[in-house]
């Protein structure tokens, strides 16, 4: 405003203090040429850089409003050109020179006609397998398969248990031109046969041992022991097709919102793209070994298994119970021959429980789950390289990546080979550096949708127009905001989904199970920290009218046919009702932490123990679970005690003398069924390579080298 006085000049002051009084404050006054404005900030909080990217963002703001001003605020254009550049090219690089995309099967042909005598997997029992007879084997396979009625792109259940024909029968399925479809031996009836009549798989590879375990399915059950016995017989055909790039190559399935499971579709072109890629960065030669401990019903299973294969080095396949109980895994990287392994983070924390101390020369893969620091700190500490790695099922397994020095940030890094990494807005705009958003992945890595599912697919993949370019984009459900070195920092989940154990989880699947378990009117389940920092899921139940809740026992059983064990809540409580929004909605976020005084519902009076062995165990119990007394005919589940708490009490008890593993307490889950078993066991427990102290580890490494590592 024009001020006047007589006598005296009157002119605008910017008034500079030498300091901020706020974080960030703008002035705006009017002059001739129009509005002038100083913005003053923190210098704690901002650098100059980024206030200069801010000046920047604003005046492109400014100008779209001039440029367009009918337009909603939410459309208008924030990011100027330099920058908008930057974040959809410069971070978002293309290799110059492509690959031309071939099939899985094309990339191990290669290998094995370059190196046929080479070592291509073992298992720590000793078998060996080179890449001929890799190749003859699960050639020999996929032509029985081809007779079995086995053609391109349909799907074959592959329900085999973790041993060198597991590998063998996956490659026979790509080879007989098949997508197979991965059944952990482990999963419930139920889902096994959801699975296999959603793929509408017509076979199934599995063996003698576990075709007990299969419900009754219209498919054929097609066993190793019947492939060996017909091995006399010529089969019908004596070749095998060309497998294209764009051909399924899997089916896995992942848990669903709806309450049933979705099987995605994964292309050769796509699985050799990551593959292609992972061999660059982290990084995979002939000349290295790579210990294989994930289960295959999990898509990152097929890193450990072909990866090495695609590079021309070994896959060791750890058996299922190694995993399980940590010990014989550390043993086997403490032999210094594995230069790489990969695992979420529960299991690498129970690995360096157990004992390893990564050293320099070995390659530590963590992702499936957010990397806590100091986990990380503890695997890097001996000078092991560690990578932390991200990406859903939809992209192909990891879709970024990013290797982590000591005390830098943790993050999911950037791209992987032909992959994009968009953080957008509501609207499908970019969002500048340091802005929260939703992020999208983009890529040589989609997956070609939902199997049988086009109304899904149609949801979850989408063309988003982005400077121009149209391109096909699929979103986790993942908030992010990108760092301005460009690598991506994961802020949450958006809603409904969790992950737990490296496992994503639909929390609407497990409501849906619960509410059809007679005496419950509404649940809700969410992810909840324990005050030991173990995360662990929890159920929230309203009963119905004048019933009381079903005690955990009963809910556990009534879930495990419908359920794999990861989904099934380990913590209960009762509520009178369920938190719910302004608008009606199930508020999760009120729903209440499971606390000392609440933990779970209330079980039956807890049963003091009774005998010397039952008083040891319930010590033990009650020092790893945080709790003051346990009943000794709890049982794991009324507890609400998962894998990880299951291996730190095997390993208390180890350490406490008492020769009793995890193993030993899935077969008697209560304190008294346990100490009957140690009991009745007596001197004549079962025989074996003594297993170490848990002492023996502290500070990560053996007190005596005279120690054997852990046996079975």
């Amino acid at each position: 405003y024009e001020l006047q006085s007589e006598g005296v000049e009157i002119a605008p002051f910017l008034d500079d203090v030498g300091g901020s009084k706020f974080d960030l404050q703008f002035n705006f006054a009017e002059a001739e040429e129009g509005l002038e404005c100083s913005l003053g900030f923190n210098t704690d909080l901002f650098g100059e850089e980024r206030i200069l990217r801010f000046i920047a963002q604003f005046k492109t703001l400014l100008e779209s409003i001039l440029a367009e001003p009918t337009q909603p605020v939410n459309r208008l254009e924030l990011l100027p050109a330099a920058e908008r550049r930057r974040v959809l090219q410069d971070f978002n690089p293309t290799p110059p020179d492509l690959p031309a995309p071939v099939s899985l099967i094309d990339r191990f042909s290669r290998q094995v006609q370059s190196s046929p005598d080479a070592l291509a997997l073992s298992t720590p029992e000793g078998t060996k397998v080179t890449y001929r007879e890799l190749d003859d084997q699960s050639t020999r396979w996929a032509l029985q398969l081809r007779s079995a009625g086995v053609e391109a792109e349909v799907p074959v259940g592959l329900f085999l248990e973790r041993t060198p024909d597991l590998l063998i029968g996956l490659l026979a399925i790509l080879k007989a031109g098949g997508a197979y479809v991965p059944i952990d031996p482990a999963y419930p009836a139920d889902r096994i046969r959801f699975m296999v009549m959603d793929a509408q798989a017509p076979v199934i590879l599995t063996q003698a041992s576990l075709h007990s375990q299969l419900p009754d399915l219209p498919a054929k059950a097609l066993t190793l022991e019947d492939l060996a016995a017909s091995t006399d017989s010529p089969p019908a055909e004596t070749s095998l097709p060309r497998i294209v790039p764009d051909q399924a190559a899997y089916i896995i399935y992942t848990s669903g919102s709806t309450g049933t499971p979705k099987g995605v579709t994964v292309p050769h072109r796509a699985l050799v793209n990551f593959l292609t890629a992972m061999a660059e960065a982290p990084g995979f030669t002939e000349a290295d070994t790579l210990l294989a401990v994930t289960t295959v019903g999990f898509d990152i299973a097929l890193l450990e298994l072909l990866l090495p294969l695609a590079a021309g080095g070994r896959v060791v396949i750890a058996p299922a119970e190694d995993v399980a109980a940590a010990f014989p895994l550390a043993a086997r990287l403490a032999k210094g021959d594995i230069t790489h392994m990969q695992a979420t983070p529960t299991l690498w924390d129970m690995v360096l429980t157990a004992g390893f101390t990564p050293g320099a020369g070995i390659t530590l893969l963590a992702g499936g789950e957010p990397l806590p620091r100091d986990l990380a700190d503890r695997l890097r500490a001996g000078g092991a390289t560690l990578w932390n790695m991200y990406g859903p099922t939809e992209t192909t397994i990891w879709s970024s990546l990013k290797c982590l020095d000591p005390g830098a940030d943790i993050t999911i890094g950037t791209p992987i080979a032909n992959t994009t990494l968009h953080v957008l807005n509501p609207e499908d705009r970019p969002v500048p550096e340091g802005v929260t958003g939703e992020l999208f992945i983009g890529g040589d890595g989609l997956a070609l949708g939902y199997h049988d599912r086009p109304d899904l697919t149609a949801r979850a993949f989408r063309d988003v127009t982005l400077g121009g370019v149209t391109r096909r984009l699929s979103s986790p459900g993942d908030l992010a905001r990108r760092r301005a070195d460009g690598a991506i920092e994961l802020l949450g989940r958006i809603a409904g989904q969790v992950k737990l154990r490296g496992f994503r989880i639909e929390l609407g699947e497990i409501e849906t199970a619960l509410r059809a378990v007679p005496g419950i009117a509404q649940a809700a389940v969410a992810l909840r920290a324990r005050e030991s920092g173990d995360k662990v899921l929890v159920g929230y139940l309203v009963p119905e009218a004048g019933q009381d809740a079903p005690a955990p026992d009963r809910l556990a059983a009534a879930l495990a046919p419908r359920l794999p064990d990861y989904m099934i809540p380990r913590g209960w409580v009762t509520l009178s009702r369920l938190p719910q929004t302004a608008n009606g909605k199930l508020d999760r976020n009120a729903l209440p932490a499971p606390g000392a005084g609440a933990e779970v519902t209330p079980l039956s009076r807890a049963e003091a123990p009774a005998t010397e062995t039952e008083t040891r165990l319930h010590d033990i119990w009650c020092a790893v679970l945080g709790r003051d007394a346990i009943g000794v005919t709890d049982t794991l589940f009324a507890l609400g005690v998962d894998s990880l708490a299951v291996f730190r009490i095997a390993a208390k008890m180890l350490d406490a003398g008492l020769g009793l593993e995890a193993k030993h307490m899935l077969a008697h889950p209560s304190i008294r069924a346990l100490a009957a078993f140690h009991d009745a066991r007596g001197a004549d427990g079962p025989a074996g390579p003594a297993r170490p102290s848990l002492s023996a580890y502290l500070g990560g490494a053996r007190r005596s080298a005279g120690t054997a590592g852990g046996g079975k």
